[in-house]
């Protein structure tokens, strides 16, 4: 909770960029110098530009933050089943030790030595927040497996703290996922992918039907109606038999629609509608409960937006609900069943001048929780309910001001972001980014900024507490946020032939007011037994730091090479203990070939990753191993592409062979055309 006269411990700095962008906006409304930067004419095709970092549409080449762009290309060429996997080759990200299946556990993904499922790095479907979502851990998690890839378009991963233009959450930084849009023209799509896998046991433990299968559909249509509208449908399904010691189907189907109406050349209407069904079956030797995990889903989201030469303005709004259930009655680890979701209005207007663009926006947001938690005896039998029910309002204001200087050599972006969180009152968020192109191949990239994080809904908002196992859980409504400073200093280097670039950068992020788990050292009966209680409190401080590198040769034909490289170190330095699931190095170098003709090609992903731990105590060490996969591609027609994949070729327990089965060796077709 806030403390008293602690609101504005840190007013000088904040006060200070209030005041200059107060200036840069009178400045700027005062001026009347056209639109456009001075550095209008380098590369902006769409497939090149960028709108995360900035909430403005501009060249990924000039964006002042650490920015990683996915295109709809390179996961079409890529051999993932879903967004984890396709990640995992971005430096900074560690998400190599995931299975390539639909459920399984995101608790080891990290960004930037902060677990993403823990609420440390914010996750966006069109830059509207996300929840749960299959492989979430707990009902408090965020899964990245949110969206299928087929209606991806685009990925944005904006890296270092986010909090001064999305708040809390954004401590690690921001992951936007962009869905497909309406076409221009009537088009169609169908794809088909087919595979399978071994499952490999864990030391000591046996693995039932180890020869799993997976399959994965869908169907799109988008065409322009009436004058100025137009509508996309993209429905799919996806199932596979997952990585556990026996086999449980998982099934994902969902519909996904848009609507877009252009009024006229500066106001349109953007409508959308998600729904998703999934579903994941229990194990064997449970027979009186079909599902283990049941999740519906609904996300309606709309956009109004004016633009012309002068100005954009942009209002939204979203409407997400999910209904989720997780376990089942007599399950030692709890059974939770009920709705969490997000309404959220925001408008944000931007001013676009010659040598700047300001922007303003204010955003409104509930996120409610609604759903029973109950815990049960060894025996099965049911020993008490938890009930959560809460909505949490966050409201914020956000400035941002981009100066294009010296021939828009250097742009120089302050920013603040006031936010007004209904448990913890008052948040100010500066951060400062700059980016200097001392020539037009070479872009050096530079930040400061402030975040903070709030505890998580099992840390801060349970009335009793939950059983999980052989622990309970209690709640500490007295938690503080944890707050952090980052910096980022990077250089980017392009070569005059256009065939290779490279990205070298480092980053620390201090930590302080911790949230970790201890052991009261009471206990709380339940039925005949005793069981340790386990709460929470703010008492740490910790520091990451990293450098990352990352590179790319070749054009569209020809050979190509592409890898990236992180090292990260991430300690609690109360303690000393390194944190949980982040590798002390990754590495990848992905090596490919495309003809001439540009109808076949063939890559081959090498990865490496280091040592790292599982728990917070460093008592279990998942050892460093490597993976091998490979894809070869073939256009049968113009609108018609075949694909086969071979994944974890040497079959690599990824360090966990005394901890959990984990997929080995996989092989699969995928086929998809152009209707």
């Amino acid at each position: 909770m806030s403390k008293p006269g602690s609101r504005f411990t840190k007013g000088s700095l904040c006060w200070l960029m209030v005041l200059f962008l107060l200036f840069s906006a009178h400045s700027a409304f005062c001026g009347t110098a056209p639109q456009g930067t001075a550095r209008s004419d380098q590369k902006t095709h769409y497939d090149e530009m960028v709108v995360t970092g900035t909430r403005s549409m501009q060249p990924l080449a000039d964006v002042p933050v650490d920015t990683v762009l996915i295109s709809r290309e390179e996961i079409e060429r890529s051999s993932a089943g879903n967004l984890p996997q396709l990640l995992r080759g971005v430096p900074g990200l560690s998400a190599t030790n995931l299975d390539n299946t639909m459920s399984a556990d995101n608790l080891p993904l990290t960004m930037r030595g902060l677990q993403l499922n823990e609420g440390y790095g914010l996750v966006l479907v069109n830059g509207q927040r996300v929840h749960g979502g299959l492989g979430a851990h707990g009902d408090y998690g965020v899964s990245l497996n949110q969206v299928p890839l087929a209606m991806i378009e685009r990925v944005e991963i904006v890296k270092g703290a986010s909090s001064a233009l999305y708040g809390a959450e954004a401590m690690a930084g921001v992951i936007n996922i962009i869905t497909r849009r309406v076409p221009d023209m009537a088009e169609g799509a169908v794809g088909l992918d087919f595979g399978i896998y071994d499952v490999m046991p864990r030391k000591g433990r046996t693995v039932e039907d180890s020869t799993r299968r997976r399959h994965r559909e869908y169907a799109s249509f988008g065409s322009p109606l009436l004058q100025s509208s137009g509508l996309l449908v993209h429905l799919s399904r996806e199932t596979d038999e997952g990585a556990g010691q026996s086999p449980r189907n998982t099934t994902r189907e969902s519909v996904m629609t848009r609507w877009n109406t252009d009024f006229n050349d500066n106001l349109s209407v953007s409508l959308g509608g998600d729904f998703s069904r999934s579903r994941r079956e229990t194990t064997r030797d449970v027979t009186t409960e079909r599902y283990d995990r049941e999740i519906d889903e609904s996300r309606i989201h709309s956009v109004m937006r004016y633009e012309d030469l002068s100005q954009t303005w942009t209002i939204s709004g979203y409407v997400v609900n999910q209904e989720f259930v997780q376990g089942y009655p007599g399950f030692a680890h709890g059974y939770r069943f009920g709705d969490i979701g997000y309404n959220q209005v925001e408008s944000v207007y931007t001013w676009h001048g010659h040598y700047r663009n300001f922007t303003i926006g204010a955003e409104a947001q509930r996120q409610s929780m609604d759903y029973m938690v109950h815990n049960f005896n060894d025996d099965g039998a049911l020993d008490s309910e938890i009930r959560v029910d809460r909505d949490i309002d966050t409201y914020a204001v956000f400035l941002q001001d981009e100066m294009f200087l010296r021939d828009g050599l250097v742009t120089l972006v302050p920013g603040i972001r006031y936010e007004d969180h209904d448990t913890f009152g008052d948040e100010f968020n500066p951060k400062l980014s700059a980016a200097i192109h001392p020539n037009d191949e070479t872009t050096w990239r530079m930040s400061v900024g402030r975040a903070f994080k709030s505890p998580t809904i099992r840390q801060l908002y349970y009335d009793d507490m939950y059983r999980h196992d052989d622990f309970f859980f209690r709640s500490n409504p007295d938690l503080s946020p944890e707050k952090a400073v980052n910096y980022n200093l990077s250089v980017e280097r392009e070569f005059p032939d256009g065939n290779f670039r490279a990205r070298l950068g480092g980053f620390r992020t201090d930590i302080k007011d911790k949230v970790v788990r201890f052991d009261t050292g009471e206990e709380e009966s339940i039925g005949d037994a005793e069981k340790p209680i386990i709460s929470y409190r703010n008492v740490d401080k910790a520091r990451i730091e990293g450098i990352e590198l990352s590179f790319r040769s070749g054009s569209r034909t020809g050979f190509t090479l592409r890898g990236s490289g992180a090292w990260t170190r991430a300690k609690d330095r109360d303690s000393g203990h390194d944190l949980p699931y982040v590798p002390e190095f990754t590495a990848s170098i992905v090596p490919g070939y495309i003809t001439q003709t540009g109808i076949t090609g063939i890559e081959i992903d090498f990865t490496a990753i280091g040592s790292q731990y599982r728990d917070v105590d460093n008592e279990n060490k998942m050892d460093a191993h490597r993976i091998v996969d490979l894809r070869l591609w073939r256009a049968l027609t113009a609108r018609m592409t075949a694909s086969v994949h071979v994944g974890n070729i040497f079959e690599s327990h990824k360090g966990e062979e005394d901890y959990a089965s984990r997929a080995g060796r996989s092989v699969g077709l995928s086929i998809k055309g152009k209707l």
